[in-house]
């Protein structure tokens, strides 16, 4: 007999079907370097995929701060995270990010999400 297991707190992740632009910049030892342009390919409240032209360290001492907004007019959100990997994506690197989000963060971005498809659908 088979029996299907499923992970209730386990969370999603939204696909966009045109990445979503943005900003984010580095932050090791207190030094900030200059904001790079991104496109988010997709969100988690735990995580996320940007492509960026830049090559970015993937280095657990440095951190990243993604900055963006899914509706225009809404306030950005203004997230902290770690890279955990690169891979090509056409002539572009997309990163996989684990964001490091409290759980009023990750409610966020999940009502971000919500309003999102509202308003696209």
């Amino acid at each position: 007999m088979f029996i299907l297991k499923v992970k209730r707190n386990e969370s999603f992740r939204y696909h966009f079907d045109e990445p979503i632009a943005g900003e984010f910049y580095l932050v090791k030892d207190g030094r900030q370097t200059p904001v790079g342009l991104m496109k988010i390919h997709n969100i988690s409240p735990s995580g996320m995929a940007i492509a960026t032209p830049l090559k970015l360290p993937i280095d657990r001492a440095m951190s990243i701060v993604v900055e963006f907004s899914l509706i225009r007019g809404l306030e950005p959100l203004k997230l902290n995270g770690l890279i955990l990997h690169e891979k090509w994506l056409d002539a572009q690197r997309l990163y996989g990010i684990q964001l490091e989000t409290t759980k009023d963060e990750q409610q966020q971005i999940i009502d971000t999400i919500k309003q999102f498809v509202k308003t696209t659908s």
